[in-house]
């Protein structure tokens, strides 16, 4: 395999991200791990309801759409004092949650949960998540009470069209905000973002990989107000251009769609996780 650049718009990727695919050929790979998000927890009266209604086993489901929902989740808890309550509530309802990673970090709390689509395929985005709630409340057609399901969400899921409108029969769907993605801050000294500025004057092929719509957005603002070479004047397609990226993958459907309004070409990774966009492209190279 030829020397290749992969750019990802996440800080870390961790080994079980990473494609079994040999030590020697993961040799001639030059990653470039970008900070492009911070989290922010929201305090809100609604956030507080919402957890005072798990205490009191208000709800018969939650579910967790990513790994960093369920870190800042139970932070929040913990802020709030409730820590400990809410982990025992948790215990006695169900738990659902949108692919294998964010099951694993659920787990760590001490938490068993069920994969939206465990019975369906391997593409974990808010898709299957719909599935599910489709198929729960043809399921309960007949119940006389309503199946009641928290989602903790980011404020940006409106932005990235992933917050789920839906009028169910037999459910109550209640999407609270518990955290916001934000632009990543304080980059000028990143030595990642020094390195992609770099790469453009190498002739190794480069791979770019976007794991969200937010990274998506905020890429090229971070692009646009770092680099003066890329200023406003240049279209995202042209910076692309310019990097001398080979290929575009995007994680997801979702991810998909913020690369369309931009007018990307892009590739989307069959199954949607890092370790699926990093398949992707192996299979490219």
């Amino acid at each position: 395999m030829d020397n290749i650049n992969i750019i990802i718009s996440r800080e870390d990727v961790f080994d079980d991200d990473i494609p079994n695919i040999g030590k020697e050929k993961l040799k001639n790979v030059n990653w470039v791990t970008l900070p492009t998000i911070d989290f922010r927890k929201i305090y809100s009266k609604e956030v507080k309801e919402s957890l005072e209604k798990i205490i009191n086993l208000y709800y018969h489901y939650c579910i967790f759409l990513s790994s960093n929902s369920v870190h800042l989740f139970f932070e929040i808890a913990n802020d709030q004092k409730k820590l400990t309550e809410t982990l025992h509530a948790l215990s006695k309802i169900k738990t659902v949650v949108i692919g294998p990673k964010t099951k694993e970090t659920l787990k760590k709390y001490g938490i068993d949960s069920e994969e939206a689509c465990s019975h369906r395929n391997n593409n974990y985005s808010v898709v299957n998540i719909k599935n599910f709630l489709y198929e729960l409340d043809l399921e309960n057609k007949n119940r006389l009470d309503l199946l009641r399901i928290l989602i903790p969400r980011s404020a940006q899921s409106i932005k990235s069209n992933n917050f789920i409108n839906i009028n169910f029969k037999s459910i109550e769907l209640n999407q609270v905000f518990f955290y916001d993605i934000c632009e990543k801050k304080d980059v000028s000294n990143s030595s990642e973002w020094k390195k992609l500025n770099e790469l453009s004057k190498y002739s190794d092929k480069t791979f770019l990989i976007f794991t969200s719509p937010s990274t998506v957005r905020s890429f090229f603002n971070i692009i646009y107000q770092l680099l003066p070479q890329y200023s406003n004047s240049k279209s995202e397609m042209d910076v692309i251009h310019d990097l001398k990226v080979h290929k575009v993958i995007s994680i997801g459907p979702m991810t998909s769609r913020a690369l369309i309004e931009k007018k990307i070409d892009h590739i989307e990774s069959p199954v949607h996780t890092v370790k699926g966009t990093l398949e992707a492209v192996f299979e490219l190279v």
